[in-house]
């Protein structure tokens, strides 16, 4: 099964997503902060990071430049994702594998999962 650490601050925001991706057959585990984030990857080994890039505090920028210069998560794939246009500069300077703009559907987020992890839609019979 694969794994995906979920880190948004707002659980308001975050337990739709984390609720359908749960349904589509991931393991899903959740990180409020950044600080939450990194304990997280440091315990376990996660296949995709989704992330926020809005946190407070060390925001979801801060996350992804420490994971990008970790010699231990070569192979984690980062879904970011934002509010607004204006963040749109500093996918230049810290890669990610995808991105998604706020407000998306549920159905854009378990695509663009799909794609990062490899995995089919599942069968209409499930």
């Amino acid at each position: 099964m694969k794994r995906i650490l979920f880190v948004d601050n707002r659980p308001e925001f975050a337990h739709q997503p984390v609720v359908r991706l749960r349904m589509e057959g991931y393991e899903v585990d959740e990180a409020t902060s950044a600080e939450e984030a990194f304990d997280a990857l440091q315990r376990g080994r996660y296949d995709l990071l989704v992330v926020d890039a809005e946190l407070p505090g060390a925001d979801g920028w801060d996350v992804l430049k420490r994971i990008r210069e970790r010699r231990d998560a070569p192979d984690l794939s980062v879904l970011v994702f934002m509010a607004g246009k204006g963040e749109t500069g500093k996918l230049r300077l810290v890669p990610v594998d995808a991105e998604l703009r706020r407000p998306f559907r549920l159905e854009e987020l378990v695509t663009k999962v799909r794609e990062l992890l490899g995995k089919d839609r599942p069968s209409a019979s499930r």
